[in-house]
């Protein structure tokens, strides 16, 4: 397993969870979400909307800029996520094809578990590039940034 190139910590409150106190297998994607979204804007982008050329365009979301949409998530469920766990969820691989990024991604229950590599959530999840048009939403080249 190689060293994530990002990582940031979140905490596990009770809304994420069920009755049982254990975080809601949906909310896996929740938090992997955040780390996306965390790292994009660490790299210098507001994370959802890019124009053509691969500049941070801000949050309007009009016609002409690009973003991404999940198409696929895989997530292997290796540990229950606990209320008052903070979390290290990582982004650790990155691969980019011509329309979209397939990223691994990884959810360890506390610091200690992050550093001993005792993962408790898998999750492989491509993102496929895409335009909102007049024509509808439409496959698009990644953004220079990202080639």
């Amino acid at each position: 397993m190689s060293a994530p190139i990002f990582h940031a910590n979140y905490k596990v409150y009770i809304n994420h969870t069920d009755a049982g106190g254990i975080v809601y297998h949906a909310n896996h994607l929740t938090f992997f979400e955040n780390c996306r979204r965390d790292w994009l804007t660490s790299l210098g982008f507001d994370g959802y909307f890019f124009d053509t050329e691969g500049a941070a365009t801000g949050m309007d979301g009009h016609d002409g800029k690009v973003h991404f949409v999940v198409s696929r998530a895989d997530l292997t469920y290796k540990l229950p996520l606990l209320v008052d766990d903070v979390l290290v969820v990582t982004v650790t691989e990155v691969i980019k094809k011509s329309a979209s990024l397939i990223l691994t991604q990884y959810i360890y229950r506390s610091d200690d578990d992050f550093k001993n590599g005792k993962i408790a959530t898998i999750g492989v999840i491509t993102l496929a590039c895409v335009m909102n048009s007049e024509n509808g939403i439409r496959p698009h080249r990644l953004p220079t940034a990202f080639r």
